[in-house]
């Protein structure tokens, strides 16, 4: 039987366990099945494709742990990770809202693990495979922010697309060429706090709706060659010295057994970003240009182990003389995904250069899929402002709002990057009690970086006149 819109709408706010699987076991059999795939490849007559040199667990995500999430707190990293990753003139509506048409896909099952719902059970092929595909982004990004937010305790995390940061610095042919012949993390993660240099974390995460094994728990075939695939995606970039950043590789299964499962694998790493100091020359409050002459083939240095000499492979490589700037790009480019994210399109140009898609944010756009920062919410007495988009569950109709603080939106719409991260982290830790209030009553998410995602029905209107 279909649930109501008020169902749907508790189902959203309800905190439900999303399990966590990282083993050695796991490890041993990705490197088992990438050995497979290797030997397959040189059969043929192929190259053996680059990965990651050395994959481990997941340190605090062993097996057996859980983290605790809504189904909106998921939708909402979804849309965080999305909201830069498109181009064209329908950025507003398809970037802002594609979290929306999962709201009735998600629930707690009886043992309060997140799950499926029969609706979003559906047999449809071509729905399994958009879903797999959107949801394993928001799944993964959800678990990938809480293993990096346990690591470096204090700071903050922003997500940026790494397609939309490549093409600052890298020819277009290069940078935006297919994931397969130029590999590439999806995301980076920059974990920040005032004062401290930035560490870096790379993400790639995949999901499939593989059924659970009758024999009882053994990892799927289709998981074991997303993970490989991860470790190819983020061998194929590097800052600093080779293998020296942080990786997570990440798997969802969406049908996993007792309900979703996050399959977690990592390349350990401590690659950090110059320090810079508000004020001075080089801070994300300066303007800056793209650097398309940094150079793809034989960019990435490795160094002689296991018997081979040292060589260099084609990679994107963020070399020494490169890291303020990659700082910066970094800081200026997650400010952009906050404007974008409450609707303020021309205060997004203003942090992204010409190649990274400045133009897109500074032309009107077509009508039903524009997002505007008009819009305005009231919770626990903070004022938040963003942008808001009216659909329907079943014949109710529905608001949906993204935005930021005001006080924090209003310091990205002036420039101030870099004061915005300060006030931003002195507030992080006040936001917790406001988040707990209002699930009870709403599906409500508010994060750290300040943005927040609410849903609530509207009220019935009068019939028109005739």
């Amino acid at each position: 039987m279909a649930r109501t819109a008020r169902q749907t709408m508790n189902a959203l706010r309800r905190p439900a366990s999303i399990y966590l699987h990282s083993t050695q076991e796991l490890v041993a059999q990705v490197e088992s099945t990438a050995a497979v795939v290797d030997k397959k490849r040189r059969a043929k007559g192929h190259s053996v494709l680059r990965r990651k040199p050395t994959l481990h667990p997941v340190a605090r995500a062993q097996s057996g742990s859980t983290i605790e999430l809504t189904p909106w707190q998921v939708l909402h990293a979804l849309a965080r990770g999305y909201v830069l990753s498109g181009q064209g003139m329908g950025h507003g509506l398809a970037e802002h809202w594609l979290s929306l048409k999962f709201c009735e896909a998600l629930d707690g099952n009886r043992a309060r693990a997140m799950d499926l719902t029969e609706r979003g059970r559906t047999p449809e092929s071509w729905y399994k495979g958009m879903q797999a595909r959107e949801l394993a982004v928001g799944f993964g990004l959800a678990a990938a922010e809480h293993i990096v937010q346990q690591r470096y305790p204090g700071h903050i995390i922003s997500v940026v697309d790494t397609g939309t940061v490549l093409r600052a610095g890298w020819p277009p042919n290069v940078s935006q060429r297919s994931k397969s012949s130029r590999p590439r993390p999806d995301y980076i993660l920059e974990a920040w706090k005032p004062g401290e240099p930035s560490k870096i974390t790379f993400v790639a995460c995949r999901g499939n709706h593989q059924q659970p094994s009758k024999r009882g728990g053994k990892t799927r075939s289709t998981t074991l060659q997303q993970l490989i695939k991860g470790a190819e995606l983020t061998e194929g970039m590097q800052i600093g010295d080779w293998n020296t950043a942080a990786s997570l590789m990440l798997s969802t299964e969406l049908i996993g057994q007792g309900g979703i499962v996050v399959n977690v694998i990592e390349s350990p790493g401590d690659a950090q970003l110059p320090l810079r100091v508000p004020g001075a020359s080089g801070n994300a409050d300066d303007e800056i240009r793209d650097r398309p002459g940094i150079p793809y083939p034989n960019a990435v240095q490795i160094p002689a182990r296991e018997g081979q000499r040292a060589h260099r492979v084609d990679g994107f490589q963020v070399g020494p003389d490169d890291l303020a700037w990659f700082g910066q790009l970094l800081a200026r480019t997650g400010a952009a995904g906050l404007t974008a994210f409450a609707g303020g399109g021309p205060n997004t140009a203003r942090y992204l250069t010409a190649r990274q898609g400045q133009k897109h944010y500074q032309v009107p756009i077509f009508a039903a899929t524009s997002s505007v920062d008009d819009a305005e919410i009231y919770v626990g007495g903070v004022k938040f402002v963003g942008t808001d988009h009216v659909f329907r569950l079943g014949s109710v109709r529905v608001e949906a709002f993204s935005g930021m603080a005001e006080n924090l939106y209003k310091l990205i719409k002036e420039g101030e990057v870099e004061r915005y991260r300060r006030v931003a982290h002195k507030l992080s830790s006040t936001w917790g009690d406001i988040q707990k209030a209002v699930r009870r009553t709403s599906p409500f998410s508010l994060q750290p970086d300040g943005t927040v995602m609410a849903l609530r029905i509207l009220p019935i209107r009068g019939q028109r006149k005739s």
